[in-house]
Parts: structure tokens; sequence; C-alpha cells
């Protein structure tokens, strides 16, 4: 099983079928999300991509032909050949798929906005991707992923998975743990922690070197030079409260964080937010539930307008970038989550890394980490995290709560053991 990943991760053989004499096939799951349009208006501005069948995969039926005659209108503005369909028969959307990409939301945004409350009954921030709240998420979904894995398995072996669902890393772990499914991760954080670095030095994001390393919304900048000149210090000089935790934390580390560290570093500030508000996902129940409407009545091949208040800014900042440069093979450097194998060597080979990447059709191979660049308390978190997340899935697998609870002692956001058992009295489903 491992064997695969290895391929993938060093780009020795891995190669697709010749779509050269038809369309490449790319599955969408969780299609029917609100923001998908935002995909097919990302793609019909790339005009030099070969042609593609665009499915949608939803489950249910009316939101789905929403959103898919949405997509089919806006697809016509492409001058790349660019056709969509949706689907809820998820077997006949997989088979013969050339690439998944993954983005479903088990329990919608209802779960997603218990995901970011109940933590807050132990004195601890919510949130979908770390602590308490991405622990929830993971027991949902991982199962639901793994059952669609074993779909793709059967119908579209060769077929490689990106996949956005969170929190991210740990379910990409459990694919590449528990199926010979092929998968990278991605995710637009690390594309804006270094536009960030990019603007405290009035600097062309082109024109910068930087070292990244971690997992998802666990990463870490550790070194950034331009014009080959060292430029951390000025960095670390200026950084303000631009990356969510406080300077002096930053300058005391050496390091700068991706914004989720403010969670693990200030969570009683993030607590404070939080309390007596409403959860991000009920916002956006309510935003989703106007951008639906708009859809109904739009019969315009432009982009709605709440669509474009949305953002959706990872299809253009990473999915659809790291898409085409696959099927185009043009080798870039994207940050993506791949399996370590020995990339990062103080961590354990098949867990889940989120590195500087080469990414074409025939490599997906991580560049080397600048081992001695990483200070030694961050060494320390990113073992304490990738422990955590890879007993969280196991845990969740093998449906072991004496490992639930070894996982919920290794998070930072978890105190103590009666903590961690009131939280899996919450969460863990019964015998």
């Amino acid at each position: 099983m491992l064997f695969i990943h290895t391929l993938i991760s060093f780009g020795e053989t891995f190669r697709l079928e010749d779509s050269m004499s038809r369309n490449i096939k790319v599955v969408v799951l969780g299609g029917s999300g609100v923001v998908t349009p935002e995909l097919v208006d990302v793609l019909v501005q790339e005009g030099q991509r070969p042609p593609l069948d665009l499915v949608l995969v939803g489950r249910t039926r009316e939101k789905l032909e929403v959103v898919g005659r949405l997509c089919q209108r806006m697809a016509e503005r492409a001058t790349a050949e660019l056709k969509v369909s949706f689907t809820t028969d998820i077997e006949a959307a997989l088979d013969g798929a050339d690439y998944v990409i993954n983005q479903i939301r088990v329990g919608d945004l209802k779960a997603r906005a218990f995901d970011e409350s109940f933590p807050q009954e132990f004195g601890i921030p919510g949130e979908e991707t770390v602590g308490p709240g991405g622990f929830a998420n993971a027991l949902r979904t991982v199962p639901v992923v793994l059952d669609y894995c074993r779909l793709v398995e059967r119908l579209a072996p060769k077929a490689l998975i990106l996949n956005q669902t969170n929190p991210s890393s740990v379910i990409q772990y459990a694919i590449t743990r528990y199926t010979q499914v092929s998968a990278i991760g991605l995710c637009n954080s690390p594309v804006d922690l270094i536009k960030g670095i990019a603007a405290v030095l009035d600097a062309p994001l082109e024109e910068l070197s930087i070292s990244y390393v971690g997992m998802h919304h666990f990463g870490w900048v550790t070194k950034v030079r331009w014009k080959g000149e060292d430029m951390m210090p000025v960095v670390l000089e200026k950084a303000g409260d631009r990356f969510g935790v406080d300077p002096e934390v930053i300058q005391a580390i050496g390091a700068i964080p991706c914004p989720y560290f403010r969670y693990f570093f200030h969570p009683d500030r993030m607590l404070a937010k939080q309390q007596g508000r409403k959860p991000r996902a009920e916002e956006l129940l309510q935003m989703y539930a106007a951008m639906l409407e708009e859809y109904k009545g739009w019969a315009s091949a432009e982009k709605p307008e709440s669509l474009a208040k949305r953002g959706a800014l990872w299809y253009k900042e990473i999915v659809v970038p790291v898409l085409l440069a696959i099927i185009n093979d043009s080798r870039e450097q994207f940050t993506v989550n791949v399996v370590n194998n020995s990339t990062i060597p103080f961590l354990p080979g098949e867990a889940i890394v989120e590195v500087p990447t080469i990414v074409g059709l025939n490599e997906i191979r991580p560049l080397t980490v600048d081992v001695e660049a990483i200070p030694p308390d961050v060494v320390a978190m990113l073992q304490l995290n990738c422990a955590y997340e890879m007993l969280m899935v196991e845990a969740i697998v093998e449906r072991s709560y004496p490992k639930a609870l070894r996982a919920l002692l290794l998070s930072s956001l978890v105190s103590s053991a009666d903590q961690a058992k009131g939280i899996l009295d919450r969460i863990w489903p019964g015998p």
C-alpha cells in the first residue's frame, strides 16, 4: 500500500492513462456546494489547458441541479472546452475518473456549527480543524471519505484525489493509511501566509525564497531570503499582529506560524471572542441560503454577485493551479500536503506533511527541508501534532476509545485527562 504513495511523493513512475484522445475527467465530490461555481469560473479563465469533463456529485438533487445548471451556463464562456455535468450517482461519476476533487462536508454546516460551539463547554475555543472541534469533524468525516475511496479503488484506481475536505491532513492520512488511493492535500493557508510575508517586506512574491514546514493549519515559515539576503530578522521585527499571534511570541521562537496558531498560543482570547456570538457556520448558513436563491433566478453566464463577494479564493490560489500543473506536467512548485517518507527526518515516514513540492504529471516530489533552520521547539510541536493526528485517525478507524483518549491528551488545547474524557463523552459514538 505505501509503495504507491512513495512513488507519488517522489515522482518516480506515477502516470495516468494517456488522455490525449479524450477529455480529462475531473469529478468533484461535494459538487453541490454553493461555492463550486467559483471553481468553474477559475477554469473558464484558464484558456491554455486541455479539454475537461467536470462532473459534479451531490447528495441533494434539488440543490445540485441549481448549482449544476449555473456551472453549465458559466462554462459556456470558456475558450478551451469545458463540459459540466452533474449527478447523484457517485458510482457512475467515478467510473474512469482521472482526478477527484474531494470537498465534501459531512453533516453540512449545521455539524460545523456544533464543532465551533461545543468545545466552549470545556473552556476551549471551537474550530472545525483544530482542537476538539477538529476531532469531532474527523470523527464524522473519515469513515465517509474512506467509503468513497473504496469506490475510487474499484472504479478509478489510477485517479489522484485532490483533498480539500477538513481537517485536511487528518483526512489524507486516513486515505493513505487505509486505502490504495493516491492523494495530495490542498490548502491556501500557506499561500496567504507567504503573501503576508511579501507584504511585510514590500517585496515581489516571486522574488522570495521561503522555507515552509508543517502540517495542515500547523505550518511554519522558518527562513526567508530575498536577493540572496536573509530577511527573516526583518520579517520578525515588522511582523506586528499580521499573523494572528503576538509579535513577541513570534520573535521569541524565530519563525512565522500560520494564523491558526492563535488558537494554540492565545486560546483564552479566542474563546472570549466566540462567547455570546453566533458560530461562523451559522453566518455561512444564512449567506449560502441567500446565494442559492440568487442562483435560482440567475440566467447569465457571468459570475453571480453573491459568489464574487464570497470569494472562495482557494480555487484560484491552489486548487486549479495544482490540478493544471499536474495535467500540463509543468512541474511548478506549490506547498501541498504529501506523504512524508524521509522529507522531514524527525517525523514518521507515513505521516502527512505540508512542504514545498514540485508538481507535475510524472512526479509529485517534496523538496529537501532545511532541518537546521527549524527551531527545536517547533520540531517538538510538529512531532506532538503528528502523533496526535495519526492516533486520532487510527482511533476513528479502529473505533478505539483508548486511542481516542490518547490522541486528545496530546492536543495542546486539552489540559487534563478529565477534560479529554468529558469531550469524548460528548462526541464519541456508543458501542
